[in-house]
């Protein structure tokens, strides 16, 4: 099977084109930007592929098997339906849609489709966070922490403030659940989440600025993650994982692991990070699961629900102030 696809939104949709355009057979045969102050510069740097600023283009072409979803987050559902309407394969960056009204709608819409759908859950790719995962793999854990630090707090000012239903636990903290899971290979069973605007209280964005989530899993593992978008810092994923033995350590200021035998000593971790040249491997780990289905995905359909389902949780509790269970059973 080729695939030929189509891009919707070219902000980190110019990534997608990347990974999908001339990948084993794969063709980006349309661009769909709807600004069209973008579009020229387009024909120039894409002159084999059609740009065009009309959504129809794309779902009016019966050539079209595999669209990549990459517009604003509050235009991800009704692209996704269409898609599925159409049997077209998906690719979708976080988050899938904004509600749980809308995930319910997409997995019933799925079951009477033959369409696939993924996520770009870039970290999973991360050649760091990878090694992580095997020197943990046998540990007793019983605390995780991890903090995305956003470190471009201008972009809060500009279509995120405008948004209704905009979430930075699906538009950051995401990253660092999903990374949280797959490193445990484990789900939590409830969320408890705290926020606060401080340092945007008097500017156009009236949301939580700052998110701080305490997640619990079985045999009391307690993870926190933190969303910090107006932080001091640069973009960075922070992690610090504490088993009985050792503490792994990703920091700005190094990535390590501390042993304890007789005494505490220091073991560097060296592994690429942020490693962007692997993050392409998401979207094309996903068409080669398209192309053959025993190839193993780096994320799973359910993963990506189960996902959705914590992130809808863990804004449920910052809403009622309370401890949400998180329902996997949609």
């Amino acid at each position: 099977m080729n695939i030929k696809a189509a891009v919707i939104g070219t902000g980190i949709g110019i990534k997608h084109i990347e990974a999908i355009d001339g990948y084993k057979s794969s063709k980006v045969i349309i661009i769909y930007e709807k600004n069209k102050k973008k579009v020229s510069n387009l024909k120039k740097k894409f002159p084999h592929i059609k740009i065009t600023s009309s959504e129809k283009d794309i779902f009016n072409d019966k050539n079209i098997n595999f669209v990549s979803i990459a517009s604003y987050d509050n235009f991800h559902f009704s692209q996704i339906i269409k898609c599925i309407n159409k049997n077209f394969n998906i690719m979708v960056e976080k988050p899938l849609c904004l509600s749980l009204r809308e995930l319910i709608s997409v997995k019933k819409a799925l079951k009477r489709s033959k369409t696939k759908i993924s996520s770009n859950m870039v970290l999973r790719a991360n050649k760091m966070f990878i090694n992580i995962k095997h020197k943990i793999k046998n540990e007793k854990i019983f605390y995780v922490e991890s903090d995305y630090m956003w470190g471009r707090i201008e972009k809060l000012f500009g279509w995120r403030s405008k948004v209704k239903n905009f979430s930075f636990t699906l538009g950051a903290a995401i990253h660092m659940i999903d990374l949280v899971c797959w490193l445990l290979n484990k789900r939590p069973s409830s969320v408890i989440t705290l926020g606060n605007k401080i340092v945007t209280k008097n500017t156009i964005f009236k949301k939580k600025s700052f998110l701080i989530y305490l997640l619990k899993f079985s045999q009391n593992l307690i993870v926190k993650v933190t969303a910090n978008m107006v932080g001091t810092h640069e973009h960075f994923h922070n992690l610090k994982i504490y088993s009985k033995n050792k503490t792994l350590f990703h920091t700005r200021d190094g990535s390590y692991i501390l042993k304890k035998n007789k005494k505490l000593f220091t073991n560097n971790l060296s592994y690429a990070y942020p490693d962007k040249k692997n993050r392409k491997k998401v979207i094309r780990n996903f068409i080669d699961s398209i192309k053959n289905s025993n190839v193993k995905k780096i994320i799973s359909q359910k993963e990506i629900f189960d996902l959705m389902s914590i992130c809808f949780a863990a804004d449920e509790s910052l809403k009622l102030n309370r401890e949400v269970k998180i329902n996997y059973k949609i």
